[in-house]
């Protein structure tokens, strides 16, 4: 899953937005950032860090990894969250389901299989808005925020 939202007019301490979602995925204790880029891409500021999921217990549906990246400058800005998740594939878990639980087991291995890396990403979309509000001068509104889905 991807999700981007662009931030305009919000005059935001990106270095200080960087650093604080950072922590926020340090703080998870089954997470271990991997990479981290600092520097531009196109002649634009970029910020990225990656984190994998280091658990040795996975369930179908589980968050694999995490990427957030941070482009632009203060004023006119974009935040992108990409989640994997382990058999994303709700087929996988609805037949797991099925064999361990029968039909029941099926409905509740595909309702479940692609909760928990949504979740996670639901949760840390929260959080990167609570630091924006924090971080920038200027406090988000609807009109300040486009919404992107992939």
């Amino acid at each position: 899953m991807s999700k981007v939202q662009h931030y305009r007019g919000l005059n935001t301490n990106l270095e200080k937005l960087y650093l604080k979602i950072k922590q926020e995925i340090e703080n998870e204790k089954n997470l271990q950032i991997i990479s981290e880029y600092k520097g531009t891409m196109n002649g634009i500021p970029l910020r990225s860090v990656v984190a994998l999921n280091k658990s040795v217990k996975v369930f179908a549906g589980s968050l694999r990894e995490i990427h957030v990246s941070i482009m632009g400058n203060s004023n006119d800005y974009a935040v992108e969250v990409a989640s994997g998740s382990w058999f994303g594939s709700l087929l996988f878990p609805g037949a797991v389901g099925f064999l361990v639980g029968g039909p029941v087991g099926l409905v509740g291995g595909a309702a479940v299989g692609g909760i928990m890396a949504y979740e996670y990403e639901k949760n840390i979309w929260k959080k990167i808005l609570q630091v924006v509000k924090e971080e920038s001068q200027v406090q988000p509104t609807l009109d300040s925020i486009d919404h992107f889905h992939s």
